[in-house]
């Protein structure tokens, strides 16, 4: 049963312009009551004059660092408060207020503060719209390129994450907006096929090494009684992912790249696209997923998978830390493998990118502050912190401590520094390309629509920049 489709928003922008004309209103409620919710942590924050100096802002007399950090896993909430006490621990001049939230709620949030002039010090949310995008196009963001370069971030990271994360965030705003940086990820979105290791020993089952590979693993599952792809769509985002993969699997990323510049050249009507669709529909009506996926969201389809009747799932990333918890409780053997290709030879492919952004409003009251705390983040104790939640952190990992992970985060890992770096196809910088792209696989794989449909869909917000596509509301998740 379709899980119905959810009215769409008007654009961030235009709340944020409308948030405007009610600033005195929302200015009134003074916004102080959002942090209210939060953590505050009497800790100070040691700042230095050398990083409030080199991205040329003043030095604020505020006390105060407040954090608004957006997650909708329950298993991220613990850590990042841990990530705060850490960072607070060893300074004394500033304490951190930190509030979390779900990722609709700090939209709203978000566009209600801005237009007040009232945000907070530092912002964790998506580079999805509505999120970080809206508010580059908005200019409502601090360019942070002196900061990265004084305390060099883009060293701390994976080679080239930092630059091509923002050069999408970029891409949504105008010509002011290219080379600069507006966010910094800290850990990794990266798609991969999490499989149970004990089903496929008892079925005599190898990992895929092609897509064929991979349809023939499905049918023997399905022969077993058991289901072959943990499935949980009704937020939209996983079966976006299948998508986007299938098609990277089909066509290659190099010809997908194109798409990011928003080429001309490009066309969702080509046939890796189609097929792509083709073969979800096909796997829906095989019976290959979970049952009643379009009333399971992400979290619920891996409660699902460790249950232990399920022998793949396509995850990401970002779902480590609920994972890693449920290897911890269930005791169930797994593993990661990348997404196979469509040929035999050629590498298997992993769309990549940073996950969710620091970024700091332009309004900060803390800037030196928080460009600090965005310097700790990028460090090698910070990652060691993800590792030990499960996660994937965008800082390169030593070989110490990538000892001490659990085994299916050095796979992922190793997945990584193996497979073909995918495209997000759905971070285009076109406002709805995103919920086009989820709403319509999840007609797909529900057979209300046929493949056709979705392919069409998708040329039309492309060609037309989204003058011409419908879209629904989104999380803005990976």
């Amino acid at each position: 049963m379709i899980t119905g489709a959810r009215r769409p928003r008007p654009s961030v922008s235009r709340l944020l312009t409308l948030g405007l004309v009610s600033a005195l209103l929302v200015g009134l409620a003074g916004l102080a009551s959002y942090a209210s919710t939060g953590i505050a942590l009497a800790h100070g924050v040691r700042t230095s004059t050398s990083t409030a100096l080199a991205h040329g802002a003043r030095t604020s007399t505020s006390t105060t660092l407040r954090i608004w950090y957006a997650t909708d896993d329950p298993t991220e909430r613990p850590w990042a408060r841990e990530l705060v006490q850490r960072y607070a621990a060893g300074r004394r001049s500033v304490n951190v207020a930190l509030s979390i939230y779900g990722l609709d709620v700090m939209n709203d949030k978000m566009q209600l503060a801005l237009g007040a002039g009232n945000p907070p010090d530092l912002v964790y949310t998506t580079p999805r719209g509505p999120g970080l995008p809206a508010y580059v196009r908005a200019g409502k963001l601090l360019d942070l390129s002196a900061a990265a370069r004084h305390a060099n971030w883009a060293g701390a990271l994976r080679p080239g994450l930092l630059a091509g994360y923002n050069s999408l965030l970029a891409a949504n705003g105008g010509s002011r907006d290219s080379g600069k940086t507006y966010a910094v990820p800290y850990d990794m979105a990266a798609v991969g096929v999490l499989y149970n290791k004990t089903l496929f020993d008892t079925l005599h089952l190898a990992v895929p090494r092609t897509l064929a590979d991979f349809n023939a693993v499905c049918a023997r599952v399905k022969r077993a009684g058991l289901t072959p792809i943990g499935l949980g769509n009704a937020d939209g985002w996983v079966g976006d992912d299948l998508y986007l993969t299938l098609a990277n699997a089909l066509a290659g990323p190099s010809s997908l790249t194109p798409e990011l510049s928003l080429s001309p050249s490009f066309s969702f009507k080509g046939a890796p696209f189609r097929q792509a669709a083709q073969t979800l529909q096909g796997w829906s009506q095989n019976n290959y997923f979970t049952h009643e996926f379009g009333g399971l969201d992400a979290q619920d389809a891996v409660e699902a998978f460790f249950a232990g009747r399920t022998a793949m799932q396509l995850v990401s990333s970002s779902e480590n830390s609920q994972i890693l918890s449920h290897v911890h409780d269930k005791g169930v053997d797994v593993g990661i493998f990348p997404f196979p290709s469509a040929k035999k030879g050629q590498r298997p492919v992993m769309p990549q990118s940073g996950y969710a952004g620091w970024a700091v409003p332009t309004r900060s009251r803390n800037v030196a502050a928080a460009t600090d705390f965005i310097t700790y983040v990028t460090s090698a104790q910070t990652a060691r912190l993800l590792l030990a939640h499960g996660m994937v952190p965008a800082h390169p990992v030593d070989t110490r401590s990538l000892s001490a992970a659990a085994p299916f985060q050095r796979d992922y890992i190793a997945a990584l520094d193996a497979a073909e770096p995918g495209v997000y196809l759905d971070s285009a910088p076109i406002p709805n390309i995103n919920a086009t792209m989820e709403a319509n696989v999840q007609l797909l794989l529900q057979n209300v629509e046929a493949p056709g449909f979705l392919v069409r869909s998708l040329q039309d917000v492309y060609a037309s920049r989204g003058a011409h596509a419908s879209s629904t509301r989104t999380d803005g998740e990976f």
